[in-house]
């Protein structure tokens, strides 16, 4: 059977994008993360896979809304709704106690502090997936590096079968569209060729989601599902004080590669997928069966469209009506092409910095594309000499 698709555009109520460009601090490309450099240590609490089991949630929490059915969202997916929530706290009893769903009226016991995001399933066979990837979460967050690249991940809360994390309200997908169409309406010769997001702020998102990946991938974990949705930005990098820190979200899809139970249980094939950046060999490897396995190479490919999108701010695929054309133009592999014909096609033009940075993660055969090295040596190249 194939996998459920992603829906594109999900129904995500976000708090409104600013209209500045993202402004990241730009990180040395070093082989910190790469498989077989003897760097990026673990820290002391550093787990094995095999030892790890989720993180229990440590947390009161109210989610958002006057009732059950009208609970605040930040958005859904094939798995699950996030919901918004706020941390309570106790002020007569250190006892942990099970949260209430909603505020109490009158209530003097309970103060709140952070906002937070509650990863809920959406559907009975979600409940399996959900707690796979609490321990996901348990696992890479107790590595040090984490913290720099993903979301904070509070716990799994097994009473309602939900995962706990900081509130970051704001994506890629719906920041890059913001930018495109502050660029559309602001528009000037002088800056057609750069990205949407501007040339430096595009510089330092890509090679801090590189970078990222490189830390995932070093780790035994495949993400596969990335794509701007899966990207937030959480205010406060280093730059302008409207500048955000890109962080991966959403690991619901994700592959350990030396999860042998997994494997042997036929429980590592893809759950859905999202057309616009799958890759051609995921594709074909559909086609009859559903036996398709996420990899390194197909998170290359993934980024390498993430990051298209967020130099362009539109699909490379914008344009499309039938869905069955969008899925044939996807799986012959020629994203560059595509995007280069859409209305910020010179954002992308071959030979400039963004085509350069982005060629090789591009390409249709696993052979020839990029490893994670390879691509982030490339990208520091690049962006020494951009033009």
């Amino acid at each position: 059977m194939t996998p459920p698709i992603t829906p594109p555009k999900p129904d995500i109520k976000r708090a409104p994008a600013s209209s500045d460009v993202v402004s990241l601090v730009r990180l040395s490309l070093k082989d910190e993360f790469v498989e077989g450099s003897g760097k990026g240590t673990p820290s002391k609490k550093s787990l094995t896979w095999e030892e790890t089991l989720p993180q229990p949630l440590r947390k009161q929490y109210w989610i958002l809304g006057s009732s059950s059915s009208e609970h605040e969202e930040f958005g859904r997916g094939v798995w699950s709704i996030v919901f918004r929530a706020i941390e309570t706290q106790d002020l007569q009893s250190s006892q942990p106690l099970t949260p209430p769903t909603s505020p109490v009226n009158g209530s003097s016991r309970l103060s709140t502090s952070g906002l937070l995001a509650i990863k809920k399933p959406a559907r009975r066979d979600a409940y399996k997936i959900l707690r796979h990837e609490a321990r996901i979460l348990t696992y890479l967050h107790s590595f040090d590096q984490a913290a720099a690249y993903l979301v904070p991940f509070h716990g799994y809360d097994a009473s309602r079968s939900s995962l706990v994390f900081d509130a970051v309200p704001l994506n890629l997908d719906t920041h890059s569209a913001t930018a495109a169409a502050s660029a559309r309406a602001d528009f000037s010769t002088k800056t057609m060729f750069d990205p949407v997001t501007g040339v430096q702020n595009w510089q330092s998102l890509a090679q801090q989601l590189i970078t990222g990946l490189a830390f995932l991938h070093s780790r035994g974990c495949i993400h596969g599902d990335i794509k701007p949705a899966n990207i937030l930005l959480r205010p406060g990098g280093t730059g302008s004080s409207q500048s955000f820190t890109p962080l991966y979200c959403d690991f619901s899809s994700t592959v350990i590669e030396f999860d042998h139970a997994s494997q042997n249980a036929g429980q590592q094939q893809i759950t859905a997928l999202t057309p616009d950046f799958t890759s051609p060999e995921l594709f074909s490897s559909l086609v009859g069966t559903s036996n398709a396995v996420a990899t390194a190479a197909s998170d290359v490919y993934a980024l390498g469209v993430t990051l298209l999108v967020a130099a362009t701010g539109e699909s490379p695929y914008a344009g499309v009506q039938l869905e069955m054309q969008k899925l044939s133009m996807a799986r012959e592999g020629k994203v560059l092409e595509f995007a280069g014909r859409g209305s910020q096609g010179t954002r992308i033009m071959r030979g400039r910095g963004v085509e350069r940075c982005l060629k090789g993660a591009l390409e249709k055969g696993v052979e020839e594309r990029w490893g994670i090295k390879k691509w982030m040596e490339e990208v520091e190249q690049v962006v020494g000499s951009w033009s």
